[in-house]
């Protein structure tokens, strides 16, 4: 996950600050427990500032669809009432502490947005510097207690070198990267561990300390900022100034908050998601993580049964040698003629038991036995079923563009019992829209080329729309979506150009978008059935044969899916 540090949060702000100064506040709203949203209009267009904290804590402009919760909490409420018009946006001091000024409906406001990972908060001050209210309960820190009411006290600024110092150098005993690193993050004020990082490695790759940090502190007083995407011990780093001996891995060209707010896109980075479609995702992950144990289980309980066909042919051979056999014996010896060469198998018997009670309690051990192997494997296909049956649903929240799509997952784990359904909410809030929503495209041909966006429209699409003639697609042994290539009446065999191409989407719309290569399975719409009391979007395929193709997806799709 990338971490936004001071250097980049300044840039930020240095960014955004032309763009919304000045704007009025259109909505605020909380998506989730960790993040606000203001909706600002600058006379221009609108736009929806971001504030996460916590995990992945962040400020920027947002285009992403973030749903807003039908009954906004508490503290989102209260900035509504009272925030009116933003008059500015600026870092106090050299940390991660960004301040908004609001005009307000009766008095100025200040919100103070402390983005310092666990330790992050956002808090409502009024004009004397009260504190009003903040996101969550204040945390003592230190020596800084903070309470409602009362004065808000700012971080306390530790005692370092000042980067803003021209005449600031490292010091002469600095003779190797690791001593100028340390250095960096324990004596110099304003720095981040990132840029103390690609500081240290300029000096690896042979750069003196001396000429790098005065390069470094010229760019800074000067900003002259390189905004670039680096990997650094294995992890990828946004980094403010880059020395020019490092080669980035990508460099930021346009609007920071556009590149940052693609990198945080469900797309990209899921574990910092806003609202149900991140509640939706831990409840379907926590469950696949427990239906995985439960078929190690199965497994290991299936290691543990005994062969029951070899109890069926014991007692075979018992049944054949009766006359060898009499009450009291605890074993006999046969002849096992079934196999080659033949070979003499040793019976063990109950002794109280007649031959023939022995032989019937061997087949009574068999049935018994095949009984229970026949249930391990009826429990692991179920457990197999399940599993796929909610990878399909995380494909569906990624591949989500609007709030109906995401509460369709949501309908789903609420029918299936895994998420308790929101007595705040509406039932419409909650309605699924009536017909299921599919994609569509035209092959080269000209031929109909239908797709599902989730579970439900998958279902909808396999069970009713596919003709026994049509061609069904889906990729092999992966989420992905059901896609069919309709025959439209013609009774010419479907050309080859026409199956790689709906087999190429197929594969595009699953969880294999981003390989080279992907095995699409392709079968009559004949072979395809959906087994009773089965989960939405699982059928079963009696016949079919597999093209290995490149992915593909359709941008006008992508629009239009948006839009």
């Amino acid at each position: 996950m990338l971490t936004i540090d001071f250097f980049i949060l300044e840039q930020l702000v240095a960014e955004l600050a032309p763009q919304i100064t000045g704007s009025s506040v259109a909505k605020i709203h909380q998506p989730g427990d960790n993040s606000l949203v203001i909706r600002l209009w600058n006379g221009r267009q609108n736009l929806k500032l971001l504030i996460q904290v916590g995990q992945g804590a962040r400020l920027h402009l947002t285009e992403q669809n973030i749903p807003n919760p039908f009954h906004p909490p508490r503290f989102s409420q209260l900035l509504r009432s009272r925030l009116k018009r933003l008059e500015s946006i600026s870092i106090p001091d050299h940390d991660r502490v960004v301040e908004l000024n609001f005009v307000g409906s009766d008095q100025r406001y200040r919100l103070v947005c402390e983005l310092l990972g666990t330790r992050s908060n956002l808090y409502l001050l009024d004009e004397a510097g009260l504190l009003l209210d903040a996101l969550h309960k204040p945390q003592p820190f230190g020596d800084r207690l903070l309470q409602r009411g009362k004065l808000y006290l700012p971080l306390s600024q530790q005692d370092r070198l000042s980067l803003a110092n021209v005449a600031l150098t490292p010091p002469a005993g600095l003779t190797d990267a690791d001593s100028f690193e340390k250095w960096l993050l324990q004596k110099v004020s304003p720095m981040s561990k990132g840029q103390a990082s690609v500081l240290k490695k300029s000096v690896e790759l042979g750069q003196a300390i001396i000429p790098t940090f005065n390069d470094f502190k010229h760019d800074w007083l000067e900003h002259k900022a390189t905004p670039s995407l680096v990997t650094l011990a294995g992890k990828k780093q946004l980094v403010a100034y880059l020395p020019s001996c490092i080669e980035p891995l990508e460099l930021v060209i346009g609007s920071l908050s556009q590149f940052i707010d693609h990198c945080f896109s469900p797309e990209v980075e899921v574990a910092t998601e806003i609202g149900e479609r991140a509640v939706f995702r831990q409840v379907i992950k926590r469950q696949i993580v427990r239906l995985q144990k439960r078929q190690k289980n199965i497994s290991k309980q299936h290691e543990k049964t005994e062969s029951f066909a070899e109890r069926r042919h014991l007692g075979e051979l018992l049944l054949a040698n009766l006359h060898l056999v009499k009450k009291g014996m605890s074993q006999v010896e046969v002849s096992d003629w079934t196999i080659e060469p033949p070979a003499t198998v040793t019976i063990d018997l109950q002794q109280d038991l007649s031959p023939q009670e022995n032989a019937e309690r061997l087949f009574k051990r068999y049935k018994k036995e095949k009984r229970g192997v026949e249930h391990i494997d009826r429990r692991q296909h179920e457990t197999h079923e399940e599993i796929q049956w909610l990878e399909a649903l995380l494909l569906s929240l990624d591949e989500a563009t609007d709030l109906d799509e995401i509460n369709e997952v949501g309908q789903e784990l609420l029918t299936a019992g895994l998420i308790q359904a929101s007595k705040k909410e509406p039932a419409s809030r909650n309605k699924v829209s009536g017909a299921p929503r599919l994609n569509q495209t035209l092959s080269p041909a000209g031929l109909r080329i239908f797709w599902g966006r989730n579970n439900r429209s998958n279902d909808h699409l396999s069970a009713r729309m596919t003709d026994r003639d049509d061609l069904w697609f889906h990729a092999h042994n992966m989420p992905g979506c059901h896609l069919v290539l309709k025959r439209d009446g013609r009774t010419t065999d479907f050309a080859q150009q026409d199956i790689e191409y709906a087999a190429s989407l197929a594969a595009g719309y699953s969880r294999g978008k981003e390989d080279t290569r992907v095995e699409v399975i392709v079968a009559e719409g004949r072979h395809i059935s959906r087994p009773k009391g089965a989960k939405p979007g699982l059928v079963t395929v009696a016949e079919y044969r597999s093209i290995l193709v490149a992915p593909l997806r359709l941008p006008d799709v992508e629009k239009a899916a948006k839009n």
